[in-house]
């Protein structure tokens, strides 16, 4: 079975958030976001963010983003939870659009807590990061050791980089299927190669 990196889509048309509200950013949890743990004991009601003025108007299922968090529209929402396997926090969000005005539409902060320790050290290319090295800041090349991923697993973070969402191709098909948009799903060996990889 094929794995791939969910990344946002390229799509001059798509609308972007670009920041991280204060309410998030000042939070000394905001780290959390990033780690595939539970946030919801302390993740405010409905932070505002911002679609970009520099960017597209369209809205997506899955909003681009420049902050690697997963935001979905209500309809990834009951896709994800009918079909992912995941175990998944979905934190409502509001969005205010490029003149300011609230976007009518639900959406969400995907918050995936599934994480695997599934990296094959040895064949990827990676710089670890220097605050704390047991992370992987930069892939130059990711391979994955698929024996220490479970049958079931269809959706997952990575251990040493849990910013990092890995999706299996059925789902990811699935996705693509159903007319879902905003994501790009990413040949594994293409990974990195805009930092250096071969």
């Amino acid at each position: 079975m094929n794995y791939y990196p969910w990344l946002n889509a390229e799509d001059s048309s798509f609308a972007w958030i670009m920041a991280t509200p204060n309410v998030l950013a000042n939070n000394p949890d905001e780290y959390l976001l990033y780690r595939g743990v539970s946030v919801k004991s302390w993740f405010p009601a409905s932070p505002t963010f911002y679609l970009s003025k520099g960017r597209g108007m369209e809205l997506t299922d899955s909003i681009p983003n420049a902050v690697n968090l997963c935001f979905t529209s209500a309809r990834l929402k009951t896709f994800m939870e009918e079909h992912s396997g995941a175990s998944l926090e979905f934190l409502p969000v509001r969005l205010l659009d490029q003149k300011e005005r609230p976007v009518q539409e639900p959406y969400y902060l995907m918050n995936l807590l599934d994480t695997l320790d599934c990296v094959d050290l040895e064949k990827s290319k990676f710089e670890r990061a220097v605050i704390d090295p047991s992370l992987i800041m930069t892939f130059f090349l990711l391979v994955l050791d698929e024996s220490r991923i479970p049958e079931d697993k269809k959706l997952f973070r990575l251990k040493e980089s849990p910013e990092l969402i890995i999706i299996r191709e059925d789902l990811a098909q699935g996705i693509l299927d159903t007319d879902h948009n905003g994501m790009m799903f990413l040949e594994m060996h293409e990974y990195g190669k805009e930092w250096g990889g071969r």
